[in-house]
């Protein structure tokens, strides 16, 4: 835990983060010697609440019932469970799943949380409920744009970039994000107090 952090401070210091990749979400881990884990939000939510409470979080745990079992095979078929263990976002997946639900098939960001959830839920789902519910979940989204998660920090920048300036080019917006993201990784190693590996 970091003392005499103000309200505005934590604040900062819990936006910059966003702006911070993995691998230096994990070196800052390291200085603050907390153990890493999980993907980038949770490196975030981790560093943000140790600094701020002392405590550190639990890395999420997934329970057995929705692992696969050693030495057990589970063919794609649309009544096989989706188990941790045996699913593969690969291309012999992706194409199974382009059979289930058409051509038009992808791997997406809400797809694979939906998996996820549904593992540390302990509430696995077959290859057919999830195409089922993929389908439904790709027509909403024709007409209701999703919004983006935060920690997709380079995206959400670009995507409010093009906003404010609509005939800018894509490399000036990629310059803009690279000096607007050195600037949060400083504030970030300010409040800190202490350098940060930075990796691009």
């Amino acid at each position: 835990m970091i003392k005499n952090l103000d309200e505005t401070k934590k604040t900062t210091l819990h936006q910059a983060l966003f702006y911070a990749n993995v691998a230096e979400l994990k070196n800052i881990c390291k200085k603050l010697n907390i153990q890493p884990h999980g993907e980038k939000i949770d490196l975030i939510e981790n560093v943000y609440q140790f600094i701020t409470t002392g405590k550190t979080t639990k890395p999420p745990i997934i329970p057995n019932i929705s692992k696969a079992q050693p030495k057990t095979l589970y063919p794609l078929h649309p009544e096989t469970l989706i188990l941790y263990g045996a699913f593969k976002n690969d291309l012999t997946t992706r194409n199974f799943f382009k059979q289930l639900i058409g051509s038009h098939f992808h791997y997406t960001a809400f797809g694979i949380d939906w998996i996820k959830a549904h593992w540390l839920a302990g509430t696995p789902q077959t290859y057919q409920q999830f195409a089922i519910y993929w389908q439904q979940e790709f027509e909403h989204r024709q007409t209701e744009k999703a919004r983006m998660k935060p920690e997709w920090a380079y995206l959400n920048f670009l995507d409010r970039y093009q906003k404010k300036q609509p005939h800018a080019l894509k490399s000036e917006g990629i310059l803009a994000w690279k000096k607007y993201r050195e600037e949060q990784v400083k504030i970030i190693e300010n409040i800190l107090e202490f350098k940060i590996n930075k990796i691009a």
